[in-house]
């Protein structure tokens, strides 16, 4: 049995009698959750008061650059250190450009160019990248302008996730705490008589509940101002 078809059996053994359709999926959980209407009023209360106390702020950095995307990994294989507990050794896996990028915005971040921030992000994280390309010099006047304007996007390397990965990476400990923080993200094309990546971020007011809290709480440089979401009904 191949590893997909595996994963396949595995999959529907352990989530086969869910329904696919959300509206049944939704009684399906009221059914198993044995949810009462009186716990249906206060689950609905919660995220109408959710989306009256939650609220993004925003961040944005333009980097005047010519957009690139990351690396592919390398390897490398690292003699053994019993000190460290690698008796027979280890195989590292790096990024080639990781430690410029990292550099360069921590340059950013601590100097007057882009809005300083006081503590690490730590909350949930809506990111845009926008990668403007250098408008290529053999498309016409009427072109230029199309490609300008956001009409004419390019279809050129490097691939998006590449782009995301790598901008990501440079605010891991300069912007936020981790990319992992991210939950939803997007990378636009576009062509431009002036390069640049423009990075739009918003990021939560506070966490959403108190797990969060209990994850990322001792990550934090000042855990007082460490803030989550909290009901006051009894659910």
């Amino acid at each position: 049995m191949n590893k997909y078809k595996k994963k396949q059996i595995e999959y529907m053994n352990s989530f086969g009698d869910i329904p696919i359709n959300y509206n049944d999926r939704l009684l399906w959980m009221i059914d198993k959750y044995k949810i009462n209407q009186a716990t249906a009023d206060q689950i609905i209360a919660q995220r109408d008061d959710m989306l009256k106390t939650l609220s993004y702020n925003f961040y944005k950095v333009v980097l005047y650059e010519r957009p690139e995307g990351a690396k592919r990994p390398r390897f490398r294989f690292c003699k053994a250190n019993v000190a460290k507990g690698a008796a027979n050794g280890f195989i590292h896996v790096y990024s080639p450009d990781a430690a410029a990028g990292f550099k360069q915005m921590r340059q950013l971040v601590t100097s007057n160019e882009i809005y300083y921030i006081d503590q690490l992000i730590h909350t949930p994280c809506i990111v845009t990248f926008n990668a403007y390309f250098k408008t290529p010099s053999y498309f016409n006047k009427k072109e230029v302008f199309l490609a300008e304007i956001g009409i004419e996007n390019p279809w050129t390397k490097p691939d998006f996730d590449n782009i995301a990965k790598k901008y990501s990476d440079m605010y891991n400990s300069n912007v936020w705490i981790d990319d992992a923080l991210t939950i939803s993200g997007t990378v636009n094309k576009f062509y431009s008589i002036l390069p640049r990546v423009e990075i739009d971020l918003r990021f939560l007011n506070m966490l959403q509940n108190k797990h969060q809290y209990d994850s990322i709480v001792s990550r934090v440089e000042n855990p007082d101002s460490v803030k989550y979401y909290t009901f006051n009904g009894d659910i």
